[in-house]
């Protein structure tokens, strides 16, 4: 497998600032390493962000991208808040369950492309 065509299967999939030391690595690496890359499962960031988007109050965009304690975690603050909003304290709770959807709208997305760049370099 080219180099160029590695680089371009897993851009966009993992940080730009990481994109420099992995070209370095995959010159320096052998053509089963090379080629080992296409079977890496990575994760789409675009669709950890459209899930946080539609679904991040319910935690969703973290069981993708693989934090389930997190994700359990989002999923009970809303149903407390939920559950809980007859009372006035539900409010509360699903106000910071906003503001930790519309967070994670960020972190799950770099933190996808940080678990991928995680994964390339167990293969490198």
């Amino acid at each position: 497998m080219d180099t160029n065509l590695a680089l371009m299967s897993i851009n966009g999939k993992i940080p730009q600032s990481a994109m420099p030391m992995v070209q370095e690595k995959l010159q320096n690496a052998n053509e089963d390493i090379a080629s080992k890359l296409a079977l890496v499962p990575y994760k789409s960031s675009i669709v950890g962000l459209i899930l946080g988007f539609f679904f991040g109050c319910l935690g969703v965009d973290r069981f993708y991208k693989g934090d389930i304690m997190l994700g359990i975690a989002k999923l009970g603050l809303f149903v407390i808040g939920s559950l809980t909003v007859f009372i006035v304290v539900g409010y509360f709770f699903l106000f910071v369950c906003w503001v930790w959807a519309i967070a994670d709208l960020f972190l799950v997305w770099r933190g996808i492309k940080q678990d991928n760049l995680n994964k390339l370099l167990l293969v490198l």
